[in-house]
């Protein structure tokens, strides 16, 4: 077992690797009663298409989201359930993109919680019989998608901003027809694929006995294998350009509401890590469009509601998406006015490393915190980055400023949501 010493921060994380080379993590504290179990697979909505030992499978949308309900669903096993409740522990679930987490939050017998989640993931019943039933429940949960429209505006846009990887335009949940395609052997076979154990890994937060709970853990995967089959997911080639400029959508809405999508190539900044090209560009747009910002403060005079931004990094790509509700031309004249001329002093940029530093000081006070900081590490490092109060340090406002000078806003995408005028 490897120690991960935050020095900087005066925390530490305990690592192992099975022999089956499943990865685990243990964040051992005092400051909480409670723990924090989860078990994740780097598989999600995302994978659309793959190869397996030559030959290319197709994925049907939804999949990652269908796997996860028959997964986690603990009501098929009235013990296991039954136990839950008289533990008094919460279980949960959730699918993205690029992720499926499993988890399990509780104060009492660690142990047991951990037996239960980790039967629940590694020992999967999917009978047809139960995907039969759960297609009702999951086409319900897709009506209920449809009708919230930032779900709308977000998926709708991101498919007009990319012309050829879908892979990151796809509804978590995929379509109604989707959903019937979906059998229980399909499942099994994607399920065999993607839920091996070197794609996947777990973390324990809490304050237990780290002996007790590793031993556990051995004896649990003893003698067992990770496969030998090469799986390899497949994206297409992405171009700058968008799929479609303008698009609009005629919902019964009080006001309208409009999308701005930029989609960012970043072939011109390759001297930079991407960790860090990240960390820059996440500044860069939290300066613009957060809470403080002076966009935001000039969209609430202007009569735009409801402004929210978010930022993605698509493998050569950085999407910047911004959506309001109010007047689409107001709306956009500022958008578009504040990547014209970006100015961010040297001031404002320090403040921000100074909030990210603090930040991560503070996510070592929430055993979720933790648990989710790990998770995004070993997503986007494949490991553990144990200086990252360092990382953070070593930027710069020189770099910063030679980032914000280059980026190309000229690839966008907008999605206005009007009230139909039939």
């Amino acid at each position: 077992m490897k120690k991960i010493n935050f020095k900087n921060i005066n925390e530490e994380l305990y690592e192992e690797v099975l022999p089956n080379k499943l990865k685990v993590i243990y964040y051992k504290t005092k400051k909480t009663k409670n723990f924090y179990i989860t078990i994740s697979t780097l598989y999600g909505a995302g994978v659309t298409r793959y190869k397996k030992n030559g030959k290319i499978v197709d994925v049907i949308p939804g999949t990652a989201h269908f796997l996860e309900h028959r997964i986690m669903d603990f009501t098929k096993n009235k013990k296991a359930m039954e136990m839950i409740s008289h533990l008094g522990s919460m279980p949960n679930a959730y699918t993205m993109h690029d992720i499926t987490n499993y988890n399990i939050f509780g104060s009492i017998d660690l142990i047991k919680n951990l037996e239960l989640l980790l039967d629940r993931v590694f020992k999967p019943d999917i009978k047809e019989k139960d995907v039969i039933s759960e297609k009702g429940i999951i086409s319900e949960e897709i009506d209920m998608e449809q009708d919230n429209l930032n779900t709308v505006l977000l998926y709708n846009i991101m498919n007009n901003g990319f012309k050829n990887d879908k892979s990151m335009c796809i509804p978590v949940l995929g379509g109604k027809e989707d959903i019937e395609k979906t059998t229980s052997d399909y499942l099994k076979m994607i399920y065999n694929d993607f839920y091996t154990y070197n794609n996947m890994h777990i973390v324990v937060c809490g304050n237990f006995d780290l002996d007790e709970v590793s031993n556990f853990i051995h004896k649990y995967f003893e003698g067992t294998k990770c496969s030998d089959e090469k799986i390899k997911a497949m994206y297409k080639k992405e171009c700058d350009e968008v799929e479609v400029n303008y698009y609009e959508i005629n919902r019964d809405v009080v006001k309208d509401k409009t999308g701005v999508l930029f989609k960012i190539p970043l072939k011109d900044f390759k001297k930079f890590n991407n960790s860090d090209l990240n960390r820059y560009l996440n500044i860069l747009f939290t300066c613009l469009y957060g809470s403080t910002s002076g966009v935001k403060s000039e969209l609430e005079k202007s009569g735009v509601t409801g402004f929210n931004f978010l930022t993605k990094r698509i493998n050569n790509y950085f999407v910047v998406l911004l959506m309001g509700s109010g007047d689409t031309n107001k709306f956009l004249d500022i958008i578009f006015n504040s990547v014209k001329n970006i100015k961010v002093s040297k001031s404002d940029f320090e403040s921000k490393i100074k909030v990210l530093l603090s930040q991560l000081i503070l996510d070592f006070e929430d055993i979720v915190n933790v648990e989710n900081f790990v998770t995004e590490q070993i997503k986007f490092n494949g490991k553990i980055v144990k200086n990252a109060k360092n990382e953070l340090l070593k930027l710069n406002y020189e770099d910063f400023k030679f980032i914000f000078k280059k980026l190309n806003f000229n690839s966008k995408s907008i999605l206005r949501i009007t009230k139909s005028s039939c």
